[in-house]
């Protein structure tokens, strides 16, 4: 793979003076800084609010309200740094994501206890979060470009063998930086390790002294998930479930939001579903509902349900999906352009079979096949499939045994980081997906 392509950039460095501190610290301060410069925006529009009061425009439950805005506005950016493992490029979703969920609880709050407040107001603190916040982070984050010292070329070449994944999306711009001695990594974003290099006495405590610096320590697959979302699949080890269980607790409450969120989408998606049925059944003889068996959590077959959006096939076989598929009939291009087709599965989500986040559920004889043929395929069973996935809204559909592959290793990234801040920003991508019909085959 070409820097080109893969967008890194290496030089070489002489060594250079120990710094106070590290890059790393200096960004998060001043994203900080950032964070209370904005409250002097929230000081300006009360003191403006004040005045409008005195002048009779507006009520004194618009300057309230603004003062109660400063809440979700602080949540935003707390949102944002807790989210800074996913890759930067992903900027425009996150900060939108981040600023949107604390408002929308602060309107939940105020409808539960009755509170009194100005939408108006409540307006004017969102739009100063989204735009302050999509500033801040755009600026030190989304346009910086960090800096990864290394002192074995190998580590590059490995890098390289990571991101060189076909059908994937492109890494994160990164430079990377040649250093004579480890100490000099002082001046870096951090410092990219080979984890099997031979440990000597000297280099770990080089290694100690650099961590008192701040500095941060990565392996090469930590930089390559970093910069892609994708789990580098040759550099996988035992140590892969270790990361998995550090999210037992998170399943179950997950599960609970996944029964409540059915339940408050079922207003919406119950007349959608019957008028999807009604164009079906209008435009082609046969069953409404598709039935298949697929593979779910820990590897256990269940049924799944479906809008048909094919012509009946008795001898159909397991195949990838194909653009322009002959089999799709008229109304079911449109319900699988917009995801339609997917609604029944809320019931899978109901019942335990599914989630409305995880990695997409696949046919048994294609499982099977897949696990015999690339390494590591059954972890991505380790949670329940879900509705939207990680690799759904990064690639699309996957129609070849190479972009399988891809697939798994941004599957295998959920399995390993799944989190609310990431179930959160797959929500915000797969809504853009419903109204572009990315990736639909």
């Amino acid at each position: 793979m070409s820097n080109k392509q893969a967008r890194l950039t290496h030089s070489q460095r002489s060594p250079a003076a120990n710094t106070r501190g590290s890059e790393t610290v200096r960004r998060a301060s001043r994203m900080l800084s950032w964070a209370l410069v904005g409250l002097v925006l929230f000081g300006i529009n009360t003191v403006a609010a004040e005045y409008l009061h005195h002048s009779g425009i507006v009520t004194y439950v618009f300057t309230r309200t603004l003062l109660w805005a400063i809440v979700p506005y602080l949540c935003t950016f707390v949102l944002l740094h807790r989210s800074l493992h996913l890759p930067a490029i992903e900027g425009n979703s996150l900060v939108g994501m981040s600023a949107t969920l604390p408002f929308g609880l602060l309107l939940i709050v105020f409808a539960a206890f009755h509170i009194e407040y100005s939408r108006g107001a409540l307006l004017v603190g969102y739009i100063t979060t989204l735009v302050w916040s999509g500033i801040g982070y755009r600026r030190f984050v989304q346009n910086y470009v960090p800096v990864f010292g290394y002192t074995d070329p190998r580590t590059l070449e490995q890098l390289e063998e990571v991101l060189a994944m076909p059908g994937a999306t492109p890494p994160t711009p990164t430079r990377f930086e040649f250093i004579h001695a480890i100490e000099d990594a002082v001046h870096c974003d951090g410092l990219m390790l080979d984890r099997s290099a031979t440990a000597d006495p000297e280099r770990t405590r080089a290694l100690a002294r650099l961590k008192l610096s701040h500095v941060r320590m990565y392996s090469v697959e930590r930089v390559g998930e970093m910069l892609t979302g994708r789990v580098g699949l040759d550099h996988i080890d035992e140590n892969f479930l270790d990361d998995y269980a550090r999210h037992y607790l998170y399943g179950y409450v997950k599960r609970l939001v996944d029964i409540a969120a059915v339940l408050c989408l079922a207003p919406l998606a119950l007349p959608l579903s019957a008028l999807t049925a009604l164009a079906i059944r209008l435009e082609s003889t046969g069953p409404v509902l598709f039935r298949q068996a697929r593979v779910g959590r820990f590897g256990e077959p269940f049924t799944m349900l479906k809008f048909r959006s094919m012509s009946v096939q008795p001898d159909a076989t397991a195949q990838f999906a194909q653009r322009h598929d002959p089999r799709v009939t008229r109304v079911g291009r449109v319900i699988r352009k917009y995801r339609l087709d997917e609604l029944p599965q809320l019931w899978n989500v109901l019942t335990g079979d599914m989630s409305l986040i995880g990695p997409r559920p696949e046919q048994v004889p294609m499982v099977d096949m897949f696990a015999d043929t690339i390494a590591y395929y059954p972890y991505r069973h380790l949670v329940r499939p879900g509705l939207s996935g990680w690799a759904q809204v990064q690639q699309g559909y996957v129609g070849t045994h190479a972009e399988t592959v891809t697939k798994l290793s941004y599957d295998l990234y959920y399995v390993k980081h799944c989190s609310f801040a990431l179930d959160l920003l797959i929500a915000v991508k797969t809504v853009r997906t419903l109204l572009t019909g990315y990736g639909a085959r």
